[in-house]
């Protein structure tokens, strides 16, 4: 099973026909998600349609779980892939898995990412999907419903933005002759509180940062040159693929912050992804110079 497995997605990758088949299905799967259950309660929740998970400030709509649920339904056994890390339940028992490095394949799904955003009103939301493979990103796809876009990566096939009502394509490349600004997105949560607000003071004082409030946003906003790094204190595995797998097949960099080591659906905080290298480097040295404490932990 594993090797008809892999030889499936081996093929799906390197087949442009099948490729193109991988993205309709999934672009199809996120319109009708979106048009079906998220926008419905879009502007529309009550306050009983909103609770919190790990904590007063981590939100949870019925259109987040109503549409993972619908999502994790439609996805499993596509390409004979099994399993799934679903963000809304990616805790119960059900969905556990015990060593997600170890699983040939799996599906990431976060239904609406920038819940805050979407509960708000405000514009910075969409729907991710990825598969992974030992951990890696091998294809990642954001779909922004109300600007009817998906932006996806296939591992070793680039970054491409589709418009899903005349699908028209374009391919995503940084420029990396944009090297001049210092302009960005992210934050600080998750990192130690000792450390956390130097850290921030750091960003403030030596870059222009943008808050958007969404891991795919920020993501599509990179490859389309509009901001030139983005710095996440915290990492999980669905909003971490597409930002990993987009960035890195548009051209730019992505690495954890600290070490310099790439990412995984398992790494620790914080990551730094930037249009370039020389970027990247300036930045990680703003956020965390090399002789800050939170280095030497």
């Amino acid at each position: 099973h594993l090797i008809k497995r892999q030889n499936l997605i081996d093929n799906t990758l390197s087949n442009t026909k099948d490729r193109d088949n991988l993205v309709s299905y999934v672009m199809k799967l996120l319109v009708e998600v979106n048009d079906n259950i998220i926008l419905s309660y879009f502007n529309n929740l009550k306050s009983d349609d909103i609770s919190t998970k790990t904590n007063d400030d981590d939100f949870v709509t019925i259109a987040d779980k109503k549409s993972e649920e619908w999502i994790s339904n439609k996805l499993l056994g596509y390409l004979n892939i099994n399993k799934f890390i679903g963000e809304e339940t990616s805790f119960t028992n059900e969905n556990y898995i015990a060593d997600p490095m170890n699983e040939p394949f799996l599906w990431i799904i976060d239904p609406i990412d920038g819940t805050k955003n979407f509960l708000k009103g405000n514009n910075n939301f969409c729907s991710m999907v990825s598969i992974v493979s030992f951990g890696n990103p091998i294809a990642t796809f954001v779909y922004q419903p109300l600007k009817r876009e998906m932006t996806y990566a296939i591992k070793g096939f680039g970054s491409y933005l589709i418009n899903v009502d005349d699908l028209t394509k374009s391919q995503l490349i940084i420029d990396l002759s944009k090297n001049d600004k210092i302009l960005g997105s992210g934050g600080t949560k998750g990192i130690p509180d000792i450390h956390r607000s130097r850290i921030m003071n750091n960003l403030r004082s030596n870059t222009v940062r943008l808050f958007i409030g969404s891991a795919g946003i920020e993501t599509v906003m990179l490859a389309k040159n509009q901001i030139q790094f983005i710095f996440h204190g915290r990492v999980t595995p669905w909003d971490h693929s597409p930002v990993d797998l987009i960035t890195r097949e548009a051209g730019g960099v992505v690495f954890m912050a600290r070490n310099k080591k790439l990412f995984n659906i398992q790494s620790e905080g914080p990551i730094l992804a930037a249009s370039n290298l020389k970027i990247w480097n300036n930045i990680r040295e703003i956020a965390i110079p090399f002789n800050d404490p939170y280095m030497l932990i």
